[in-house]
């Protein structure tokens, strides 16, 4: 029985029958496995995440080798297909182009790291996918690892996952005090969420979404009951856990997803996915109560009786969906082939089912999000799904986010900002005070580090492999369909849903994309290549990817014994508090890479902390070396960077130099209302030293200050005019000491009327917070000077303490005029 997408038929074995993609395959599925548990290797932007990726980086580096030996025999370099594991290397190329501009050396070359394994990951899949049998056991072994991650998030969820980690600790894993897999359920202002091996939800939900498609997929796929039977099982588990993320964007574009998919499949396979998923999704529905309510329990206090039951719920209902599901395919399918079979035939024929089914998915959509329908779920739930709609926060935020992409991008048009650009530019073009690391859009992220140059040379290698993937896909036989068909569901559902969050930045799901990609280039039918030797291009790519692989491998080992070195130094100082042994790992560290921004930190830290004991002013001047050699590299590396520099600074009282940093930085921090405090405070304090030392720079450093405090004013404007659903997630307000230093501004001008102005309405008659105490005396000390003075305010700061008389009449009496 043949189907359109699927097909009973044996794949086909490479017409060499070479053992060797055997090698890749065996070497692609353990990494997968490891870095699955490596949090996905997850690219933080920070140490503690870098080392998994390193050493995966230095893994790459020997599969690069491993594929220059077996490409020389595999690759025939005949067709136009071939060149794309040339072409792809065009993307890392991009990012080094950026790191021109680079705003973040240290990120800039994770990323450019990153990238190339990315190319070396395409490579080796459009290798192995040529070959029929090991094609077919990579496409299992890829689903067996999705159903392998899903218990994983269920065992947590029910409360065994101090049981299932103990199979997993040995590799390295973050672990809970209970033993657990960290933030395998994370909590948030939504309360409890699964995020799985991810640590995220929502980018567990992007994973579910294309793993639970290419399930689908597979059920119709398998030619015997016990195939069918199994991957129909996982059905329940996978929508369950849908839904335990309690991730919009995963609802929402599943939808998307699922219709995109469709129209590749005949319409009675079609109307079999519907059926499947109907199934499936009413017994989920009917179980996902009690297994909520559960898991809930158990995450607060375990009870083995309640798992059990949770675990009962799970089992039971993906049997009976497994059930169902292989009866439909057994006796309902080859009837509805029979009856589609004239509608299969028609060049519309495969889009009207689709159709049909957004418009039935957009009311299932409506009923479940717009209509009492969901109180019938689990509170946590239906809460989520009360406030889907394009005015709510998330949304919102995330428009932000890309409209302030490009205001970056217009300051970086054509190269981009470099590797890690969004991490280290945010915060100077944010448009309201929020926290996010992430562009929370792979799209908009690739944009801001790579340019125009970047995104082009990416949208136009997706392009290239999409049009020619479709138009062999219906040009080619059911057995070739099928073969490939899984990379196109899982690479467009990553795809589609990384619009709109940063899945990308796992660097486990970029590798998987990416292999996706490779799978898919190797299907295509292509004209063959007619300017270039077969020999010459050969030649080329094996010295391309030879050079690659080595120059990887070395880097990424060298990043790993820096990294390693680094973490022995915080190790050893928080064990030993030994100077010396803590100084042998953390140069090693710095030997390798001298700009590291929290090397450079630590180092500097520990430098500074000998200085203060030994007045040596050789610790001292080696701290601020460390330090502004890494910040010339990372100039936006505020937190540690800039920050320990100010705390050395404050060791020794250089407050011109503390206000030197805070000046020339204040443009790249305008939302940070604490970095604008410290800049108000050690300003005014430059002006009050230039009324006697430097008279002419006098006003130029009060004009700074009180330019900074109607920045400040002008920014807390900013958050008012903001839509009420938007909730700024990092605070920002005048802070009683910045309307303080403003009204000082002002006085030491001799515009006292202009400091009263400025201090009024900040006063608060909370006067156990000293500041608010500094800042009433400040203020009725204004009034006085002007002749105005406020009685009230008088009144109650005498009250508190009669003494407050003389203070105020000693700042009353203060004339700022130089000697």
């Amino acid at each position: 029985m043949s189907t359109y997408g699927y097909t009973g038929s044996k794949a086909t074995k490479n017409n060499e029958g070479s053992k060797a993609p055997w090698l890749m395959f065996g070497v692609i599925i353990l990494f997968l496995l490891w870095s699955s548990f490596k949090v996905a290797l997850f690219n933080g932007q920070i140490s503690d995440h870098e080392q998994p990726i390193y050493i995966a980086a230095v893994f790459s580096g020997i599969l690069a080798i491993i594929t220059v030996a077996i490409g020389w025999k595999q690759l025939k370099w005949s067709s136009h297909k071939d060149t794309l594991s040339l072409a792809v290397f065009l993307l890392p190329s991009s990012y080094a182009l950026s790191m021109i501009n680079a705003t973040s050396q240290y990120l800039a070359e994770n990323m450019l790291l990153i990238m190339l394994m990315y190319g070396i990951f395409f490579v080796a899949s459009s290798i192995i996918a040529q070959d029929g049998v090991v094609n077919r056991m990579f496409n299992l072994a890829l689903m067996m690892i999705s159903y392998i991650i899903v218990f994983f998030g269920l065992f947590h969820w029910l409360g065994n996952g101090s049981f299932i980690t103990l199979f997993i600790k040995w590799i390295g894993v973050p672990l809970t005090e209970s033993g657990a897999f960290g933030n395998a359920v994370m909590d948030d202002s939504n309360g409890a969420r699964l995020a799985s091996v991810f640590q995220y939800a929502n980018t567990y939900a992007g994973f579910l979404m294309a793993f639970l498609l290419a399930t689908l997929f597979f059920i119709g796929k398998s030619r015997i009951w016990w195939g069918k039977s199994g991957h129909a099982f996982m059905l329940v588990p996978f929508i369950l856990s849908i839904f335990l993320t309690l991730s919009r964007g995963g609802l929402l574009l599943l939808p998307v997803a699922f219709v995109v998919v469709l129209i590749f499949l005949k319409p009675y396979r079609q109307l079999m996915w519907f059926m499947h998923l109907a199934v499936s999704g009413v017994i989920t529905l009917l179980i996902l109560n009690p297994v909520t309510e559960i898991g809930l329990s158990v995450q607060k206090e375990f009870s083995a009786i309640n798992s059990l039951k949770g675990w009962a719920y799970v089992i039971l209902g993906s049997a009976l969906a497994a059930a169902i599901t292989y009866a439909l395919e057994r006796w309902i399918s080859p009837r509805l082939e029979k009856m589609t079979d004239g509608l299969s035939k028609k060049s519309w024929g495969t889009l009207a089912i689709p159709v049909g089914g957004a418009i039935i998915a957009g009311l299932l959509l409506f009923i479940l999000i717009g209509t009492n329908v969901k109180n019938m779920l689990p509170e946590n739930i239906a809460t989520r799904l009360e406030t889907v709609n394009f005015k709510q926060h998330s949304v919102l935020e995330r428009i932000t986010f890309y409209k302030d992409s490009v205001k970056v991008l217009k300051d970086y048009p054509v190269l981009g900002a470099g590797g890690g650009a969004w991490f280290s530019l945010f915060e100077e073009y944010q448009d309201y005070s929020y926290r996010s690391r992430q562009a929370h859009s792979y799209y908009m992220q690739y944009l801001v580090e790579t340019g125009i140059l970047g995104i082009a040379l990416l949208l136009g290698f997706l392009i290239y492999i999409y049009w020619n993937y479709i138009r062999t896909y219906f040009k080619s036989s059911d057995e070739k369909r099928d073969s490939h068909f899984i990379y196109f569901i899982l690479a467009t559902s990553i795809l589609i849903h990384s619009a709109m969050d940063f899945n990308m930045s796992y660097v486990f799901i970029g590798i998987l994309v990416f292999l996706c990609l490779g799978g898919m280039a190797s299907s295509i039918e292509s004209k063959p290549l007619q300017k270039f030797k077969p020999k010459a291009l050969r030649a080329t790519f094996s010295s391309i990817l030879g050079v690659i692989g080595i120059g990887l491998f070395i880097t990424s080992l060298l990043f790993t014994q820096a990294s390693s070195a680094y973490q022995s130094s915080v190790r050893t100082v928080n064990e030993t508090h030994d100077f010396n042994e803590t100084m042998k790992y953390l140069n090693k560290a710095l030997s390798i890479r001298p700009t590291h921004p929290e090397y450079a930190a630590f180092d500097a830290k520990l430098y500074f902390e000998v200085y203060k004991q030994q007045k040596d002013e050789q610790f001292f001047d080696e701290a601020v070396r460390v330090l502004n050699k890494a910040i010339q590299a990372n100039p936006y590396h505020k937190q540690p960077l800039l920050q320990q520099l100010i705390d050395g600074y404050k060791i020794k009282g250089m407050d011109e130099q503390i206000y030197t940093v805070y000046s020339e930085n204040a443009s790249k921090f305008p939302w940070d209302m604490y970095w604008y405090d410290g800049y108000m405070d050690y300003t005014v304090r430059e002006g009050y030293k230039a009324i006697s030392s430097a008279p002419d720079k006098k006003d130029k450093y009060l004009d700074e200050v009180i330019a900074a405090f109607e920045h400040v004013k002008a920014k807390v404007e900013r958050l008012k005019a903001l839509p009420k659903e938007i909730i700024p997630n990092k605070e920002f307000y005048i802070k009683s000491q910045m309307a303080m230093n403003a009204g000082r501004a002002y006085f030491m001008k001799g515009e006292p009327g202009q400091a009263a102005e400025a201090m009024m309405p900040y006063l608060q008659e909370d006067f156990t917070d000293s500041n608010n105490m500094d800042l009433a005396r400040w203020y009725v000390a204004a009034t006085i000077q002007q002749g105005q003075i406020d009685q009230a305010w008088y009144d109650k700061l005498i009250a508190l303490n009669p003494d407050e008389k003389n203070q105020i009449d000693q700042i009353a009496e203060l004339k700022f005029k130089a000697e």
